[in-house]
């Protein structure tokens, strides 16, 4: 009872003063050819990383990476999610993420077995979603 309390006053501070929901960008990635140690690497040397960077900024508020299993609806393996505060901050995300990436990568990214991410992964689709329900972390 008092997460949902809690829930319904965030919901009632936000429309209290006007602020948005926050926004969170899934994209949808295939591995290719069972490269899937390659894509794990890439995403936790180089993804999480700027991720974290972000975090500490205050650029995103989380972010999460997801695996999914095989069935025959989905053409996607992995789900990356980036929860940012509002849409004024997800239009700024391109232009922060460039800045990060480089200052902590500006030979380009960490890669295992020297494979180019188009040999590992396929972005097969993205969508910029708005939070209905949101618990920020207390």
């Amino acid at each position: 009872m008092r997460k949902i309390l809690s829930l319904l006053a965030v919901v009632l501070v936000l429309e209290a003063t006007g602020q948005e929901a926050p926004v969170a960008v899934i994209d949808f990635v295939k591995i290719r050819d069972g490269k899937r140690a390659e894509a794990l690497f890439f995403y936790e040397n180089n993804w999480k990383v700027y991720r974290d960077i972000a975090l500490q900024k205050g650029i995103i508020q989380s972010y999460a990476l997801l695996t999914t299993t095989h069935d025959s609806a989905a053409n996607f393996d992995l789900m990356l999610v980036t929860v940012y505060k509002d849409s004024t901050q997800w239009a700024m995300a391109e232009e922060r993420f460039q800045g990060i990436i480089k200052e902590v990568r500006p030979a380009g990214p960490r890669l295992l077995n020297d494979l180019k991410p188009a040999a590992f992964r396929q972005n097969v689709f993205n969508k910029k979603t708005e939070l209905l329900f949101y618990a920020p972390k207390q």
